[in-house]
């Protein structure tokens, strides 16, 4: 019977704390007792030991109760804690059997991607990346992706170092790159139309965290002839993929 109170008393304090987190401005004691169906009486002496305890504060103003500074240590304490690659796995193994490519995801690393996890698909390809590879960030897609949202200074560090054509395609004009990534910003993803690999074609899409910063990148990448025709399915797939992890990661648009 005891472990039944305490737990129907911990479901009560989590509900009225997810209940305040709900409202920025704050919520009153008689709409909070309404939103939960909780006793306002039993709602009151909770809120009180979560005063005390500077998980909710109460505005005096406006009577209205607001998440304090404990809530927040702990949401931002969560979020530090998750791991990008553990989040990111599962969703690379469903895109790489929605689109049948293997895809891979990046991290940024001075001026380079670095390649954490690959997930090949039904139709496998040979290419030059590999897991914990680094490759120039300026003609991948997942590097273009990266580089794109690092600050101006970085950017043009990295701009200013040779550029190496590594294919026909191989843009290596600064003024075209500062422009590919423009470009890149204003759409949310990135190509690799043969760049970096002949007959390899690859879209890419970063990944932000809750501080609003890039923090990895996911593509997809296949042959050309193969990639071309589905593109548009790709780049849908990838959106839908690198949104839900963004989100797991506690980043809000």
């Amino acid at each position: 019977m005891s472990d039944k109170l305490n737990s129907s008393s911990i479901d009560k304090v989590l509900t009225i704390l997810e209940s305040v987190s709900k409202h920025p401005t704050g919520i009153s004691l008689a709409d909070l007792a309404k939103n939960t169906k909780i006793a306002k009486t039993t709602v009151f002496r909770i809120l009180e030991t979560l005063k005390l305890r500077e998980y909710v504060t109460l505005d005096n103003l406006t009577e209205r109760y607001i998440l304090d500074i404990k809530s927040l240590e702990l949401g931002i304490k969560g979020l530090m804690n998750v791991n990008l690659v553990e989040v990111a796995i599962p969703y690379l193994k469903k895109l790489s059997s929605l689109t049948q490519e293997t895809c891979f995801l990046g991290v940024y690393n001075h001026g380079h991607v670095v390649y954490l996890y690959k997930s090949e698909g039904t139709l496998a390809i040979q290419t030059n990346a590999h897991l914990g590879s680094r490759m120039p960030a300026y003609c991948t897609g997942i590097g273009k992706a990266l580089l794109a949202y690092q600050p101006q200074e970085e950017i043009d560090l990295r701009l200013k170092e040779p550029l190496v054509k590594y294919t026909e395609n191989t843009i290596i004009d600064r003024v075209g790159l500062y422009e590919a990534l423009a470009d890149i910003r204003l759409k949310g993803y990135s190509f690799d139309n043969e760049e970096n690999e002949e007959g390899l074609t690859c879209v890419a899409k970063p990944i932000f965290n809750y501080t609003g910063n890039v923090i990895g990148a996911i593509s997809v990448a296949g042959p050309t002839n193969r990639m071309k025709p589905k593109i548009d399915q790709v780049i849908n797939e990838l959106k839908n993929v690198c949104q839900v992890v963004s989100r797991r990661l506690g980043y809000i648009e």
